[in-house]
């Protein structure tokens, strides 16, 4: 009998403790859950504020990234560039000072230290060169794509919203700027001539 006892009530603290284990969740509740949309807008206005200003103000500057090419170019790029994917381009943000040579409705030419021009864009900001030369976002941190291009969208509309809105109504030739930007080089054929320049701070000196 005293055995039998035991037994139940062994039985009745097993369907307890398996109970309180057990979560139940409405399929309501999971679904919505399971179709919440990244907010790529918030995210990336937080690495905007938060994050962007310290990669901003650690840019190396253009003469001294193009000499570390020149003089190692696998070390330079892999200390001063990045990318996300495996491919021939990189990323890197620079910093320079140049003079406005034309300005066109989309874009300025500028003549940068020693014999280079390059050009910096002002209406079409596209592509994934400032997100990934911001260093800020990893591939393994997102579950796809998709979240991944949305960031880099966001981020260009800030560009176009916040950084050129005014100084395209501005800008003149003969001034001198200076300017921190993303630049693409293709490691098969790096060429300093004709950069094209997605600034991230652009300032008019005089």
């Amino acid at each position: 009998m005293k055995k039998l006892i035991k037994y139940i009530i062994y039985l009745l603290i097993l369907l307890i403790v398996g109970y309180n284990s057990v979560y139940f969740k409405k399929l309501s509740d999971i679904n919505k859950l399971s179709t919440e949309k990244f907010n790529a807008a918030l995210f990336s206005k937080i690495l905007w504020e938060e994050k962007m200003p310290q990669k901003v103000d650690s840019s190396i500057d253009f003469s001294q990234l193009k000499q570390a090419v020149n003089n190692n170019e696998a070390d330079a790029l892999k200390k001063h560039t990045n990318a996300m994917g495996i491919g021939n381009y990189r990323y890197a943000l620079i910093k320079t000072k140049a003079t406005v040579l034309s300005v066109y409705e989309d874009e300025v030419t500028i003549q940068l230290p020693g014999s280079d021009t390059a050009t910096i864009a002002t209406e079409y900001i596209y592509g994934n060169a400032i997100r990934d030369a911001s260093e800020l976002v990893a591939i393994s941190d997102f579950p796809n794509t998709t979240e991944l291009n949305s960031i880099s969208e966001e981020l260009n509309k800030i560009v176009r919203t916040y950084v050129l809105t005014s100084f395209k109504k501005m800008v003149k030739k003969g001034q001198t700027l200076t300017i921190i930007g993303a630049v693409e080089l293709n490691k098969a054929h790096i060429k300093w001539n004709g950069l094209e320049l997605l600034p991230v701070r652009i300032q008019i000196v005089n």
